[in-house]
């Protein structure tokens, strides 16, 4: 083994103190040809486990540990095993379940939103070298035909109750009342095979604008109403248990009459709406298509079936202003605008990130949202476009980032640029990773990325082995300070230099006294371990 380098990384904040340690650490040849298995704090010190291989013939599994210290000071590694679970202590065993779906695959009925239910019975076994239950093969699937099914309910969302695998089910058909408009009910499907519908709580003539289901299971629904109601910004908000039972409605004024909803989040018992909007004045249903993101046609390729890939064109196009709405119990907090216009005299960079734009209108993700110490609102993610990488269908892309900040009224404070570094094909079309993380003053917020950078390969040794090649992502960490009261950015500092990347399914180990994480990677060739400690002053 040779002798490891020690960097240590010397940072000037408020505070004259070594911010970042890090250390490199040649891999073993065993360790080269396994793969990362855990990081973890034990005893005071950073254990790092690799899976390596071991001799076939015997009843173990084997690892090698690199330990360090507090400071990232290496320790030493060793070889360890532990005894095999066997297959007889795990038997073979069948799983069952249902799931709706919309459509099928034959001409007639590709482009169909018609609602199926199905259920899959597949054969577990316990395999010896992962030590984990996995499908040995599917026994069966099929469509099944409700004794009460007339046929005429459209599919538009279904969601899993994760605690006893039963099935909340939004579907609608053609309203009795009127035929330009959609009845909408809460379906679920009972052990007699029969379906048990109840009109959703809303009147009138309504467009779906979303669905989601929240941590705890709940489903949160937003409608609209159609063309020809008095009031078009007459929005209602509902959320119902996994079971059907309404939780909350409330009925609220939107900010626009076209209100399109991006993403959804939940932060200290509330609910958050990220949307936008066009200049125009009419209804929903006459700018957008009905949200039906949320239930899949297995055959149909370029979205999740023919309403979403309706309702992702036209939510693509550029829009004219933002909104944000926070909902606690059955109370409307606020609902707020913010003009697209608005964000270039609002827009801040880090001192050496000039290339970065202000926001202009376009779709995007979110991927972190935080309520900081005093009140205030950050959003974080990213532009979302699409690509062919010559594989068929288009993928989503995820390119330039964002970083929104709302006061404690929901009305735009700034927003915060950074130059995306890697901007090749194969990098966007993975999301970077974003996190703010909270000082040890209990006040100062640190905003920070987890660059992509994608590659052509072998995403690992067992990848290899297999002779899979494949487009994957690698990561490396950014980090900067935000001032949220003079809404500014500091200079962000790459960790690791762009040579060493984490890997896809990394998650930092978290020092919550010490205010630290610490990041394990390795070199693109996987021959060195990399390990840096950045505590959050």
């Amino acid at each position: 083994m040779k002798r490891s380098l020690i960097l240590s990384i010397l940072l000037l904040p408020a505070m004259l103190s070594v911010q970042a340690q890090e250390t490199v650490q040649d891999l073993s040849k065993k360790a080269t040809k396994g793969y990362l298995l855990k990081a973890e704090n034990v005893a005071g010190n950073y254990t790092i486990t690799y899976k390596i291989p071991g001799d076939k013939k015997k009843n173990e599994i084997f690892y090698e540990t690199y330990t360090f210290d507090q400071q990232i000071k290496f320790l030493k590694n060793q070889e360890v095993t532990e005894p095999k679970e066997s297959a007889d202590q795990h038997p073979e065993r069948t799983v069952s379940g249902y799931y709706a779906t919309v459509g099928g695959c034959s001409s007639f009925d590709i482009l169909s939103m018609k609602l199926k239910f199905n259920k899959y019975t597949d054969l577990q076994a316990w395999d010896y070298k992962k030590q984990r239950y996995i499908t040995k093969k599917s026994i069966s699937t099929e469509t099944i035909k409700a004794r009460n099914d007339d046929g005429k309910y459209e599919g538009y969302a279904s969601f899993i109750n994760n605690t006893d695998q039963s099935l909340f089910v939004l579907g609608g058909q053609e309203s009795k009342q009127n035929k330009k408009a959609t009845d909408f009910f809460i379906i679920q499907f009972n052990s007699s095979s029969e379906i048990i519908a109840k009109p959703v709580d809303i009147t009138g003539g309504q467009s779906l604008v979303y669905s989601t289901q929240l941590k705890n299971g709940d489903i949160a629904l937003v409608f609209a109403p159609k063309k020809g109601t008095a009031d078009l910004t007459a929005y209602t908000y509902l959320r119902y248990t996994g079971k059907g039972q309404l939780v909350d409605k409330v009925g609220f004024k939107s900010p626009s009459t076209n209100l399109l909803i991006v993403e959804v989040t939940e932060e200290e018992g509330s609910v958050f709406f990220c949307g936008t909007s066009t200049k125009s004045k009419d209804a929903y249903g006459e700018v957008f298509d009905d949200y039906a993101g949320a239930i899949l046609n297995p055959c149909f390729k370029e979205a999740n079936n023919k309403y979403d890939f309706n309702w992702e064109k036209k939510a693509t196009e550029k829009m004219d202003s933002f909104h944000l709405l926070k909902f606690t119990g059955n109370k409307l907090d606020f609902a707020t605008t913010a003009l697209v216009s608005d964000f270039k005299g609002k827009f801040k960079t880090s001192p050496t990130d000039k290339k970065a734009d202000a926001y202009k209108g376009s779709k995007f993700s979110v991927q972190e949202f935080m309520v900081t110490p005093n009140g205030e609102y950050l959003i974080a993610g990213q532009l979302n476009g699409k690509t062919n990488l010559g594989m068929g269908n288009p993928v989503t892309t995820y390119e330039d980032i964002v970083c929104f900040h709302f006061d404690k009224q929901g009305q735009l404070k700034a927003q915060y640029g950074v130059e995306k570094l890697n901007s090749d094909k194969k990098s966007e079309i993975y999301p970077v990773k974003q996190s703010f993380i909270l000082g040890k003053d209990g006040k100062s917020l640190y905003w920070l990325i987890l660059e992509v950078k994608g590659f052509e390969g072998y995403a690992d040794f067992l990848a290899a082995y297999a002779g899979y090649k494949s487009y994957f992502p690698r990561y490396f960490p950014r980090i900067a300070k935000l001032d949220t009261q003079s809404s500014t950015v500091n200079s962000f500092t790459i960790l690791g230099n762009e040579k060493y990347y984490l890997t896809q399914s990394f998650n930092p180990i978290a020092d919550l006294n010490e205010h630290s994480l610490v990041f394990v990677g390795s070199d693109e060739d996987y021959k060195k371990l990399w390990v840096n400690k950045y505590v959050f002053q």
